[in-house]
């Protein structure tokens, strides 16, 4: 079976709703879905869509996989789905990615002043976490039109975006203004590993075999780990006491001079420090996963986490196997790379890693800049001139000077002068200097900056889909005469989702 460009694929694709109906879905999911609790009680990963295969045993080619065949090996669950594949709408789409990164108003700003604030990137919150609100995780988006990035902006900032009915329509025009595309038709992330060989060594992990397929939309969070790493660089040294230590020697890496009570105190292994962002990242990546899933619950959509694959060459670092996102990688000598990892760079102008040596920040100090800059550059800073807060003279929370631009924090006036006051508000010339030094010593010994861990990290992402009931009716016990796994959302989604 050939699958080839989005024209011949197979896949059907549905009108597109008015905006009126899609707002009224999207009122619909907010006002009439289950609550938290019962989605929580149903919640299943659901990996079978419309069109897809199970252990069939029939080989087949898709183009973006360099038109290599696959098969995946027959087995007791042979199940080749009987529905053509039907995309995603644009609303379905649309209330997921805002699940997963969307903006949902202003953050709290509730960290001591003596604890870090001046290290939070954004006030712009989202709907899932981020370490110092850094927003380093974005959301790539693979459909049957191609690869988009999922980068929602606004003009004006409220404290709480989605408030009323008024307000749903912003879910579906970021969707239609902020979904930048990168690429028109799905990555080639291949399948066989070894194209000459036996057809069933699958790069992709060998549960992956329905992954990318037509009518799919893959959510494939990114997450810049070089951006926590150099953040929590800062952060440690100016509130922690703690410094980067060579793992070799026990000895400061390049902060020597600071080693003293007040400044930094305790030191910290390199590689553990490199394993702490990525946790971080993971973390992040978690809480958007767990949105994805519930939200399809709620809509009555099939996803499944997957995370088996080799993330590395989906992003591009193995272009003779698979060409992938195409994104950039440091060549590093072997000598200098203690765990043999790959250091990606990112992809140019559109999602660069924060990491030294790369094209955007050539030595230390302008990652170091960058990173400690990074709040100022985005108008949401307590550094520089002072921002108009949210004060006790506001007489409403929709007053346009108060949520006009960038300029807002979620302080009263007479709290946020104290802050500007506070210098522990800003970030020290010594913290600057000394990390500089620090990067400066792992880029010397190491060949790049973060060294232990990829500075870019695309390991766990969702697939979602039409669920394929067939397959559940055929194999999955009853429940009240209905297969288990599919419920009332599911069974019903097409009527609620698709008028058409």
């Amino acid at each position: 079976m050939i699958f080839g460009k989005r024209e011949n694929a197979h896949t059907t694709e549905e009108p597109e709703l008015t905006q009126e109906q899609s707002v009224g879905l999207i009122r619909s999911a907010f006002e009439s879905s289950p609550s938290f609790f019962k989605l929580l009680s149903t919640l299943r990963t659901r990996r079978v869509g419309m069109g897809y295969q199970v252990e069939s045993g029939q080989e087949e080619t898709f183009d973006w996989a360099s038109g290599h065949p696959a098969t995946q090996r027959q087995g007791p669950l042979n199940y080749v789905s009987e529905e053509d594949p039907i995309e995603l709408s644009q609303t379905e789409e649309a209330l997921l990615l805002w699940a997963a990164t969307g903006i949902n108003g202003m953050v709290l700003g509730d960290i001591p002043v003596e604890g870090g604030l001046s290290r939070l990137i954004s006030f712009k919150g989202r709907t899932s976490p981020s370490s110092s609100n850094d927003g380093a995780v974005e959301m790539f988006v693979i459909n049957d039109r191609g690869v988009f990035l999922y980068r929602p902006n606004v003009d004006s900032l409220s404290i709480q975006e989605i408030a009323t009915e008024e307000d749903y329509v912003k879910i579906l025009n970021w969707y239609k203004k902020d979904l930048i595309q990168i690429s028109n038709s799905r990555p080639d992330v291949s399948w066989p590993a070894n194209p000459e060989g036996t057809k069933t060594v699958n790069a992709m992990g060998p549960a992956q075999y329905n992954l990318n397929r037509p009518g799919s939309t893959w959510l494939l969070p990114v997450g810049d780990v070089g951006l926590e790493w150099f953040n929590q660089l800062l952060t440690s040294y100016e509130f922690s006491g703690f410094y980067l230590m060579d793992p070799d020697t026990n000895e400061p890496a390049g902060c020597k001079e600071w080693i003293r009570p007040g400044f930094l105190e305790v030191g910290f292994p390199i590689p553990a420090f490199d394993e702490l962002a990525l946790m971080l990242h993971a973390g992040q990546v978690g809480a958007i996963v767990q949105n994805i899933r519930i939200a399809t619950e709620a809509m009555g959509l099939g996803s499944w986490m997957t995370g088996s694959y080799a993330d590395d060459l989906v992003l591009g670092a193995y272009p003779e196997i698979a060409k992938g996102l195409g994104f950039s990688f440091l060549s590093r000598e072997n000598t200098l790379n203690p765990t043999s990892t790959m250091t990606c760079q990112g992809l140019e102008g559109i999602k660069d890693a924060v990491m030294v040596p790369s094209k955007r920040f050539p030595k230390p100090l302008d990652a170091i800049k960058y990173v400690a800059d990074l709040p100022l550059i985005q108008g949401r800073s307590l550094q520089g001139t002072r921002l108009q807060g949210l004060g006790s003279q506001s007489s409403s929370l929709d007053n346009e000077q108060n949520n006009s631009g960038f300029n807002q924090v979620p302080y009263q006036d007479q709290v946020f002068d104290t802050i500007l006051k506070t210098p522990k508000a800003y970030i020290s010339d010594w913290v600057i200097e000394a990390a500089v030094k620090t990067v400066e010593y792992i880029v010397n010994k190491y060949g790049c900056a973060p060294a232990f861990i990829n500075p870019m990290r695309a390991k766990i992402s969702v697939q979602v889909h039409h669920v394929d009931k067939g397959f559940y009716e055929k194999f999955n016990i009853k429940n009240n005469s209905v297969a288990y796994g599919l419920t009332e959302a599911i069974t019903s989604h097409f009527d609620n989702w698709h008028p058409h």
